[in-house]
């Protein structure tokens, strides 16, 4: 990549390699540069909080959604328009054994 973010060209060439519409993509990072990146590629982002930014920072900078981690966000995929399959996705505990999520 030529640049770095907030430059997209690491998010469009992504969306390239792997023959995905940018505007279909949905960039999760933790970081008000993250964000930035993926609007300025017309991407939804969404925040994570383990980048040392805070929820505000990181809407302000363009999230569509913010959460505490990678877990709380597949807790609350439906809410970023990714649909479950009709199996319920497996969450897999602090001790490695598999549990149904909601």
């Amino acid at each position: 990549m030529r640049h770095a973010k907030p430059d997209p060209d690491l998010f469009l060439a992504a969306a390239k390699l792997l023959r995905v519409d940018i505007s279909e993509a949905i960039v999760v990072g933790d970081s008000v540069w993250d964000m930035l990146a993926a609007r300025r590629a017309r991407a939804l982002s969404v925040g994570l909080l383990s980048g040392g930014y805070g929820a505000g920072e990181l809407l302000e900078a363009g999230a569509y959604r913010v959460y505490e981690d990678p877990a709380d966000l597949l807790r609350h995929l439906d809410e970023v328009g990714v649909r479950r399959p009709d199996s319920e996705w497996l969450v897999r505990d602090e001790e490695g054994t598999s549990e149904e999520g909601d």
